[in-house]
């Protein structure tokens, strides 16, 4: 998915939630989707198992068209299968078989969009819950002095939306602000306007912070009002 943002809107949204808080709002951005190393690993391992399998049942046994290619390439002149299939011509047919679908597999979905679509939500969700816990810490949101910091992150691939807040928030805001903070920028980020999708985000957060946190005679700017995209 390649949505456009607005960084300066988002930026001047941002500063003046802050006006009315002494809280700290940050906003991150992931663009591309995250790693899933294991999903073409796990996909090509299965197909591996089970297409060889398949064939056999069908009565195409994998040394009977594995054959001229060995011998074309290895000079290889394989002995007849003659009333025993426990043969080394069998198995090494069945083994090479195994290697090119697992490779083919493997290929087909670590450089395609198909790792995103094959790896199942509930790991998309988890993986991209720890990358929004990383950038949290990454970016100081743990350091304010009256323990308020609030992350907005958006793992835009993933169709994922995490608000993470430091533990003197969640002490005193209802986490239904959470759940409206995302569906908010959920709802724009399906009709393409990530940006208005940012800024609706923000706002929720800042009205629950000014209404718990609100700014003292010494409001310092601890962390910078940008939206930050990784």
């Amino acid at each position: 998915m390649t949505l456009k943002i607005d960084h300066s809107r988002v930026n001047a949204a941002i500063a003046k939630a802050e006006l009315s808080t002494s809280g700290e709002i940050t906003c991150v951005i992931k663009s591309k989707a995250l790693d899933y190393g294991e999903t073409p690993l796990g996909w090509a391992a299965v197909a591996a198992f089970v297409v060889p399998m398949l064939l056999s049942a069908m009565g195409t046994l994998p040394h009977e068209w594995l054959a001229p290619l060995l011998t074309h390439i290895f000079g290889w002149n394989g002995i007849g299968v003659s009333g025993d299939f426990a043969t080394w011509e069998v198995l090494i047919g069945y083994g090479f078989l195994q290697v090119i679908v697992f490779a083919v597999v493997y290929a087909l979905i670590r450089f395609t969009g198909l790792k995103l679509i094959l790896t199942p939500k509930a790991t998309r969700n988890r993986k991209a819950h720890q990358k929004a816990m990383e950038q949290f810490y990454a970016r100081g949101l743990h350091l304010t002095q009256g323990q308020t910091g609030v992350m907005i992150f958006c793992a835009l691939e993933e169709h994922f939306v995490d608000v993470i807040a430091d533990a003197g928030i969640y002490a005193k805001v209802d986490k239904t602000l959470w759940n409206d903070t995302v569906a908010a920028l959920l709802g724009h980020v399906k009709n393409g306007d990530l940006t208005s999708g940012f800024e609706a985000a923000v706002e929720k957060c800042g009205e629950a912070l000014a209404a718990h946190f609100p700014p003292g005679e010494d409001n310092p700017n601890e962390l910078p009002d940008v939206l930050i995209e990784i």
